[in-house]
């Protein structure tokens, strides 16, 4: 299994909280040496990780699989951690080991290591490979893609793989702040996949619709997609066509629902194509969203809330976008052009 990623990622996951809120998050135990110790060092990629999560980081520099550490003071092996924290290791364990191992101590001990994480009620072990600038650590990540088939709770975090060539190395192994940024972000959708439902985020809040502004260049349909009321959505979107985006970064769409996506931090506006709510006719009189529109002698006519009907077209031909499509189609006239684009009396 295998997930494409971005540093982008980072602001994403900051926002959507998976998992908070729940008063019982998913312990995540992640076992590593001094290459995953930097999560310990440095509390924002750390907290990335660890969002939504009860992450619990059992870093050492010098940890081997199964033997003691390779410094003094032996720093337990991942088998000894495991078998010391039982079922406080959480159904989610990442095992991030193997820079200070040989290939046959590798070969011999997985699958120790795999037993005794199952015995432990592990659901989910994510093994991370190794950054293959030796030969010993390119034999042992063959060790961990062929336990796959003897161990169905395994996953191959192929972090060789993502890492390979990237500037986020002080040496052979361990990572700058960087790659350490890139490590959190690489981990966080293994997480997600193996806790499954009960780490998934709400879906956001449809769009609204917010009916038509009236700006510079004719009407427009403006959906409000987050973080903003619908009258100011309306009124950043008049700004926008005026020339004044202010704080709003915007871009055209080709082929979708619309056909500008305007952002600023914590919101988002969208120009439809089209309305998605019909025009309705009552009378001489019909109604788009939040405008009605008229033919009033020879002038269509528009009016808006509590103001006063004013000419929007003075006289015919009638044509988008001085007034909405639907508008015209509803009225009382007659497309002069092929694609319904100007109209004029009946």
């Amino acid at each position: 299994m295998r997930f494409s990623w971005g540093i982008a990622l980072l602001a994403v996951l900051a926002l959507t909280g998976a998992g908070a809120g729940r008063a019982a998050p998913v312990r995540v135990t992640v076992i590593g040496d001094s290459v995953a110790e930097v999560l310990a060092q440095n509390p924002g990629p750390e907290q990335v990780l660890a969002q939504g999560f009860d992450l619990q980081l059992q870093t050492q520099a010098c940890r081997k699989l199964i033997d003691p550490g390779c410094y003094s003071g032996s720093p337990p092996s991942v088998l000894d951690v495991v078998q010391s924290l039982g079922a406080q290791l959480g159904p989610i364990v990442v095992v991030d080991v193997g820079y200070n191992d040989t290939a046959p101590s590798y070969q011999a001990g997985i699958d120790q290591v795999m037993a005794a994480l199952v015995a432990a009620g592990v659901q989910h072990v994510i093994w991370v490979t190794l950054i293959e600038n030796q030969q010993t650590w390119a034999d042992i990540n063959q060790v961990i893609r062929g336990a796959t088939g003897r161990w169905p709770q395994l996953t191959v975090a192929d972090w060789a793989q993502d890492a390979a060539g990237q500037p986020w190395f002080n040496d052979d192994a361990h990572l700058n702040y960087d790659g350490t940024v890139a490590l959190a972000a690489f981990l966080r959708p293994f997480l997600l996949s193996a806790c499954g439902a009960a780490c998934a985020p709400p879906p956001p809040p449809p769009p609204r619709f917010c009916g038509l502004a009236r700006t510079a260049n004719g009407f427009d349909f403006v959906s409000a997609v987050k973080g903003i009321s619908c009258r100011r959505a309306r009124s950043a979107v008049r700004d926008v066509e005026r020339g004044a985006p202010g704080p709003w970064v915007c871009s055209r769409a080709v082929h979708a629902s619309f056909e500008l996506d305007c952002r600023t931090s914590g919101a988002e506006v969208q120009v439809l194509e089209r309305s998605p709510v019909a025009a309705v006719r009552h009378g001489s009189t019909v109604t788009l969203a939040n405008w009605s529109f008229r033919l009033h002698g020879s002038a269509v006519q528009g009016l808006t809330g509590h103001g006063r009907w004013e000419t929007l077209v003075a006289r015919p031909p009638y044509c988008v976008p001085d007034v909405p499509r639907e508008a015209l189609a509803a009225l009382p006239l007659r497309p002069t052009t092929p694609a319904g684009g100007c109209y004029a009396p009946r």
